[in-house]
Formats: structure tokens, sequence, C-alpha cells
């Protein structure tokens, strides 16, 4: 089986149940060959090889848990228990580990905590005394820890919420309970929008985590502290209009942000609202939001020859992956299939899913710093947020992300080479060699109809307002001071060129300069306003593309003297229908 999608039309619950079992088969021959140790063989993180055999194991839970609750078959269960025994066992030589402090053992934990809380009869009554114990005190080692100051913190309640429900109630630290209630709440920012952690960035941990594990929390876990679980629900609610405008027609979803290798894990977020209950929107739009997302993946490589999860986006490429990715970490996409925790009778499964049918053409999210702009059934996210440097800043200090044309990473790897990812704004001060773009957001300010970003690339300070216009068409205009003579390029999207070759339909050079091309996914522009000599050009890229393993990005290239400086371009794309 190379594609556990394949032959499953995606459409019943039952199809949905069968794919979590399809997903799980493939790695069935690790575990009975290496046990809790597994281990792919292709590559590693920044964190050890055990942990990363730990995620191997935990992740793909995300999927079991909710498809045994909801009463679908699951029959390695055994294999899931010696698993258990040999990791938490120090005597054994495929032994997880002690955790310790900012840990990843205590982010694969949280999916042991749901074990014990939803389904014990599998996951806790069939374990020996001996492993029970054992099972018990590493688990609950997660409190000992000093934890990352984000999502991570749910994982210590989802822990403490499986050792109670087993009887372990001696092992919770019932303080830390409402200490981090209280840390997690405080990273609202208003609107539905969460940052994860204190740092004020917007991506998809918003969805897959802050409000994934709040509403499980919330709807799932028993006796937990009820004035936050209505806040938790409140929010969420909140959330349901403003997140749909990041999903496009067709299911895809804006690539903002890191972890994008969970891939259909931001589905998750649309399974646990109906869990929830949740009814900002009709059950018929959640269930469209969250099917059409999984069903976008069918037809893209993204399994290997022997049906694993892969690294990657819409194809491998572990360019795209965080530091902290494993080959075992993409089966967080599991969390997608919370919503077979749902009986068949449930309107959830019922319902249609109904299409998304966004009406409003723009939509300013000043709580998350940013504004989308709807195009031909997609979204283009114009971005002011908070640049995350400590990862990839290329999947935060664009000025644009879309559901349709892929985002670079890497943007000024080869730059010395005059080539560049898309939507950036970067300066050269020695003719070309060295580059710098947006490396820090100092403000940002959204009206009804656009944004203004005040930025820095490390020695410029620009002002930029970004205009959105009619159709695919929006306005930016950088304003900033050289104190050199500096090169300024400024690109556009995109387009995908992997198996049809691009065609350049205006190269136009000079005071009017104008780059139009045109990919297999649509149709990328740039036209200068403000009167400068540029150089008009368009650039091949190779492996840096989320979207698309080769690319052509457009770009407008200007060489000024010293002085105060107002570019203005416009840009249009036409998303292919």
């Amino acid at each position: 089986m190379q594609n556990p999608f394949s032959n499953n039309p995606l459409e019943s619950r039952a199809d949905y149940q069968r794919l979590v079992n399809d997903m799980y088969e493939p790695l069935v021959p690790y575990y009975e060959k290496q046990g809790a140790s597994i281990d792919f063989g292709d590559g590693s993180a920044l964190f050890d090889m055990k942990a990363s055999s730990l995620e191997g194991v935990a992740r793909p839970l995300w999927g079991v848990i909710p498809l045994v609750v909801g009463g679908g078959e699951f029959k390695y269960w055994p294999l899931v228990r010696e698993m258990i025994t040999q990791g938490v066992d120090s005597e054994s030589p495929h032994y997880w580990g002690a955790t310790s402090d900012i840990d990843q053992r205590s982010v694969e934990m949280a999916v042991f905590g749901l074990l014990l809380a939803l389904i014990p009869s599998e996951g806790w009554e069939p374990l020996d005394a001996e492993t029970k114990e054992k099972f018990a005190v590493w688990l609950a080692s997660i409190q000992q820890c000093m934890m990352a100051q984000n999502n991570w913190l749910f994982f210590t309640l989802l822990v403490q919420a499986g050792l109670r429900n087993v009887g372990r109630d001696d092992l919770v630290d019932d303080a830390l309970e409402q200490t981090y209630l209280d840390r997690l709440a405080s990273f609202y920012r208003g609107d539905g929008w969460y940052s994860d952690g204190g740092w004020g960035a917007i991506d998809h941990y918003g969805g897959f985590a802050m409000h994934f594990y709040s509403l499980i929390y919330a709807t799932l876990l028993k006796n937990v502290d009820g004035q936050y679980a209505d806040l938790f629900r409140e929010r969420s609610n909140s959330f349901l209009e403003p997140f749909a405008y990041w999903f496009a027609e067709n299911g895809e979803c804006i690539a903002v942000g890191r972890s994008l290798i969970y891939r259909f894990a931001t589905a998750s977020f649309w399974g646990m609202a109906a869990v929830a209950g949740l009814d900002e929107l009709p059950m018929s739009k959640i269930k469209g939001l969250w099917a059409r997302q999984i069903r976008c993946w069918k037809d893209k490589p993204i399994f290997s020859s022997n049906g694993l999860l892969t690294r990657g986006y819409d194809y491998p490429n572990v360019a795209v992956a965080e530091a902290y990715n494993s080959p075992t970490s993409p089966y967080w996409a599991m969390k997608a299939f919370i919503p077979l925790l749902l009986p068949e009778t449930h309107e959830f499964w019922q319902a249609d899913a109904a299409p998304l049918n966004l009406n409003k053409r723009i939509y300013p999210m000043p709580a998350a710093d940013s504004i989308v702009q709807r195009v031909g059934g997609h979204s283009v996210l114009h971005y002011g947020a908070h640049i995350i440097t400590q990862w990839q800043p290329d999947k935060y200090n664009k000025f644009a992300y879309s559901t349709n044309f892929g985002m670079d990473v890497n943007s000024l790897q080869y730059s010395h080479s005059l080539s560049f990812g898309d939507n950036i704004l970067a300066f050269s001060f020695d003719q070309g060699t060295n580059w710098q773009m947006r490396l820090s957001n100092e403000g940002c300010t959204v009206s009804d109809d656009g944004l203004e970003i005040l930025w820095n690339s490390g020695s410029v300070d620009v002002t930029t307002n970004i205009i959105i216009l009619n159709g695919g068409r929006f306005v930016r205009r950088h304003k900033f001071t050289l104190e050199q003579s500096a090169w300024v390029v400024e690109s556009g999207f995109a387009i995908d060129t992997w198996r049809v070759e691009h065609q350049v339909l205006n190269q136009t050079n000079g005071s009017e300069s104008v780059i139009d091309i045109l990919g297999s996914n649509g149709r990328s522009i740039i036209r200068s306003l403000d009167g400068y000599q540029k150089s008009a050009q368009v650039i091949n890229r190779i492996h840096t593309n989320i979207q698309s393993p080769r690319t052509q990005v457009p770009y407008l290239l200007s060489k000024l003297d010293a002085g105060e400086y107002e570019l203005i371009s416009e840009f249009e794309v036409n998303p292919k229908e």
C-alpha cells in the first residue's frame, strides 16, 4: 500500500475510520521489529532519537483513540501496550528516557494522558501492576519539569486528567493546574485569536493547539475548572468565523507559520469544534471545512513508497521542516480524526459537507495583526504579526501568504545569485552580495481595507502600507531612508512550474516596469507605480517552496542612492480555476 488515501472516497464515517487504520498499518512492521525504539532511518531532529521513537509510538494514537472511543475497530492494542511497557521501563533497552526541562517527551506524554482519561480499558487496565506503577510515575514526572511557556502547558493538564481517571490522584499536583490555566488563558489576543505563548505570533497553533487542547479540556475531561471550560468554549466559538477565512473553497488552508509538516492537523480544530458542539457556524459548514481540508491531500505525494507520512508539505521536502521535526513528527496529522469520537447518529456525520460560501471580500483581523483578501474562492493573508526568528523566519516575515500560491523558505539563501523567495522586500548594501529582509515588526495597524506595518530589516526602518483593491489586486507602499546606496528587491507570489513550464506574459524594464507570469496554479503580476528605474526579473527556485519543488518567483530590482524613498507597486494574483 503506497498511499493510505488510495481507493477511499472519504465521504462516510466508515471511510475515515478506515483511513485511521490504513495510516497505522504501515507503522506496524516497524513496531513489530523495533518495538518502542521505532526508527524510520530517515534522519533526526534536534532532540535525541529516543524521543523521536516516542513520537512514533504516541502521535498515531491521536487518531486511534477517537476511532476506538467511537466504536471503531483497532486490532493492535496488544502491540501498543507492549511498546508502552518497554518505553517506561528504565531497565529496557527501549526505554524512552526520563523527562527533563523543555523536553520533547513532555509533548508526547499528552496523548497517553488522553488515553488514560478516555479508554483506560485499553491503555491501563490490561497492564500488570509493575508496569502501571512505572507508567504512572513516568507520566507524573512532567509536573516536575520546566515547560515551554506555550501550548505545552496543556500537556501537563492532559496527563493530570489521565492519572486522576485511573485512581492516581496521589501523583497529581493540583495547584499546578490552576497556574497553568491562568498562564494559558493569558495568551489570548481577542476575537478568537491566540498566540502560542506570549510572543504574539499568529499561525496554525491557534487552531490545532491552543483551541484544540482547550476544547479537549472543556469537553472531554472530568472534574475540570468550570469557569475556564466555559471561557475556552466561548473563545473557540469566536474563532469559528475568522478562522474560516483561512480556508479556500477547495479545502486548502493558508500556509503560514511553523510546523506545516503536520499537514491536515489544520482540520483538527474543525473536528474538535463539532465534538464540543460549537454553534457560531452551522454544523454542515464545520463538516465541510473539516472534510475538504483532509480530502485536499488525497492526491498529493505526501507518503513514502511504503505508506509512511513524510516530512514536507505538498511533497516530501525536509527543507520546509523545523529543527524539532523528526521523521515521526508528521503523525500529529492524526489529530484531525478527533470527530470519530462522535457516533454515526450525531449531527456532524449526518450533515452534508456544506460549501464555504464566504460573503466578505475583505476580512480585517486586528487581533491577529492581519487582513484576509478573498480571490476566486481562495484567501490571501496580508500579515503584520510577530516574526519568530528562532525557527524559519520566512514563515512569518512575508507580506502575504496564500491558500493557492505556495510559500518559499530560505528566501535569501541564494540571494547572492539574485534568487529570492516570494513576497519580500530586501536590501543589499554591497551590490548584491549580502541581503537583508524583514527581521522584526515594531507595530501593525489594521484598517477596513489594509494594514500599516512598522518594521526593521536590521539596518533600515520601513513603514509599509498595504491597500486592498478589487479582484486579486493590492498595493504595497514602502517608505524608508537609505543612509547609503542600496539595491532593493521586491518579489511577488511564486507560481508552480513542476510539470508545466511557465509563461512570461509581460516583462518590461524601466520607470513603468512590469513582470507578469503564468504557471499551473495561476498568474502573478507586479506593476511598478513609483516611477523609479527597475529591472523586471523572474527566477527559477528549486526545493524551496512548500507547494512545488520547482517554481518561478517574479521580482523588481531597483538600484538607489542614499536618500528618502517611497516604493509603490501594484500586485495582482489570479488563482487557476
